[in-house]
């Protein structure tokens, strides 16, 4: 029983900052008032925490001279800043700068090995080797057999009808199989 109230306390404590913007859904906001009344430690707890809110807030709205401004943000900035002699000669023993060396160096080799393999190497040109068919940008090729399809269909006379449509109905099932192939769904 005891574990299960210092993991409710515990759940508080990481929403105590929601619960105390209103940024929590009211269900669980009501949740933790009835929570908040019945547990001392969370009740201390929240007490704690908007002392220490209500002081940052008037800390935190006092003005400040562009000076110390200004100096606290080049410390913030220094602190941070990418030093690569610290990356390519780290602090450490004598053993660890040595192996990280080799590993750099193995590192360099393999780099350059792959660019000079890269550049060596016949790469094929691959405008070459896309067939025609998809180098139809304008569609001739389809509009062409669109054509077809429609003068076939004037041909068509009354007695022939039948053989005309199986033949029409295998000639769209064919362009349908073609262009399902060049089809980029």
């Amino acid at each position: 029983m005891i574990n299960d109230e210092n993991m409710i306390c515990s759940e508080f404590e990481k929403e105590v900052y929601l619960y105390l913007d209103n940024d929590l859904l009211t269900d669980r906001k009501e949740y933790w008032k009835q929570h908040v009344v019945n547990c001392k430690t969370c009740s201390s707890f929240i007490s704690e925490v908007e002392i220490i809110l209500d002081q940052a807030h008037v800390e935190l709205t006092e003005d400040m001279f562009d000076a110390k401004f200004n100096a606290m943000v080049k410390k913030a900035v220094q602190k941070k800043e990418f030093k690569i002699a610290e990356w390519l000669f780290p602090q450490g023993t004598a053993k660890e700068k040595f192996a990280f060396s080799l590993k750099l160096a193995v590192v360099g080799v393999l780099a350059t090995i792959a660019i000079i393999i890269s550049l060596t190497t016949r790469q094929p040109n691959t405008v070459k080797t896309i067939s025609n068919e998809l180098l139809d940008w304008e569609g001739k090729k389809v509009t062409s057999q669109i054509n077809e399809i429609k003068n076939t269909i004037d041909m068509i006379h009354e007695d022939n009808w039948d053989r005309q449509m199986i033949l029409l109905d295998q000639r769209m099932k064919a362009l349908e199989n073609k262009s399902d192939k060049f089809s980029f769904n």
